[in-house]
């Protein structure tokens, strides 16, 4: 992790040409201003559930996980057993609070249940036949295990259907091994406000929570909402919220959000200008020759490309921003260069640093060029650009 308080300048350490500078006081931010929106009306009972999955939506897991730990956030959340104990591992030994970390996956394999066991990690539990194996190694290995119960209330993707949850939450509650802390299911919609879709799914997971409760077992934890169901379905029956794209700085889709509540990018990609050529009028820019000089100019070389996650589908299309001034991606996007015909008198010189996306040219712009959501953009950004941690 390279951590540098304040402005990345006043460091003598070299940076790369590109890199990802992630933003932690953003980060924390964001996470403050959905803790307050959730708990407005709650008096500070809602806990967070931060989704920390996919690297951490792109912004390095381990080190956002940490920092949002200490944050005091409640939950971590992840995808997959993998990604889990990479990070409980992380937590344990670099932060100062042990914060659970509940994995959304599914558990069907021994071998990593073992490992799973032995850390901080609550086990979601979508299947009978991974409750029994579960039970059961618990019992050899003399623990009780912390599980939550996935519900599948209408993206059909994971977990118990609603029409079976009640029957297998009460032969699970009879394992004496596994401890039935909370149950959690997902909207399929819940970006679109009002959407009946997402109400329906609501009132079936209320009803199937209150007839589970009333006859079988009570949860400590009961969350349905992301970020689209905090901002259009938060709904005070719950106790647990699980942000994702938000604490990042992005909404699900900006143009069906009702309220704005004030979360900024946490990532900028940044580049340089590492070389300048003049061309004549009528020049083809890059492969497949699709950009031709409209006059004499001058033509910059960015090295960024696909190989880091810069979509193809930019060429010609998406803006970069040198010294406060935007300029057009022309030619095809390379896997390693990106090009742009600045001018006859941009001023621009070499080492000139470029602003892929961030706070003022967001990573939605370039979604919206590549028919896609932020998530991809941010998320596609490859493991061979290094993050910078910053804090201001």
């Amino acid at each position: 992790m390279s951590l540098r308080k304040n402005t990345i300048g006043k460091s003598n350490k070299p940076l790369p040409d590109t890199y990802a500078e992630i933003n932690l006081s953003a980060l924390k931010n964001n996470f403050e201003v959905i803790k307050s929106a959730v708990n407005s009306k709650k008096n500070g009972k809602v806990k967070i559930c931060s989704v920390v999955k996919a690297d951490g939506y792109g912004h390095g897991m381990n080190e956002v996980g940490k920092y949002l730990s200490e944050a005091g956030t409640d939950y971590l959340a992840t995808a997959d057993y993998y990604e889990s104990i990479v990070l409980s591992d992380h937590l344990k030994k670099y932060s100062k609070k042990n914060t659970p970390v509940l994995c959304m996956g599914i558990l069907n394999d021994e071998k990593i249940a073992v490992k799973v066991l032995k850390r901080n990690i609550e086990v979601s539990i979508a299947d009978i036949n991974s409750a029994v194996m579960l039970n059961d190694l618990a019992g050899k290995m003399n623990l009780k295990v912390n599980i939550q119960a996935q519900i599948d209330t209408g993206i059909n993707r994971t977990g118990f259907k609603s029409a079976d949850a009640y029957e297998a939450i009460k032969m699970i509650a009879g394992l004496k091994n596994l401890n039935l802390k909370g149950i959690y299911s997902h909207f399929a919609t819940s970006e679109i406000p009002n959407n009946s879709y997402s109400k329906k799914q609501l009132a079936d997971f209320k009803k199937l929570i209150s007839e589970t409760e009333h006859n079988i077992v009570k949860f400590d934890l009961k969350h349905i909402c992301n970020t689209g169901g905090i901002l259009n379905f938060c709904d005070p029956y719950f106790n647990m919220v699980r942000p994702g794209i938000s604490l990042y700085g992005y909404y699900p889709d900006r143009k069906k959000i009702v309220k704005d509540i004030g979360i900024t990018p946490v990532m900028e990609l940044k580049s340089k200008v590492k070389f300048i050529k003049t061309l004549d009028k009528n020049q083809s820019i890059s492969y497949d020759r699709t950009y031709f000089t409209k006059q004499k100019t001058q033509v910059i070389s960015i090295p960024v490309g696909y190989g880091d996650g810069y979509s193809r589908q930019l060429s010609n299309k998406a803006k970069v921003l040198i010294n406060g001034k935007f300029k057009t991606v022309t030619g095809k996007v390379c896997m390693d260069w990106i090009m742009a015909d600045v001018g006859p008198d941009s001023g621009i010189i070499e080492n000139d640093e470029v602003i892929l996306f961030g706070n003022e040219y967001p990573a939605y712009k370039l979604s919206d060029i590549m028919n896609t959501i932020p998530y991809e953009v941010i998320c596609g950004i490859t493991k061979r650009v290094k993050r910078i941690y910053t804090e201001n």
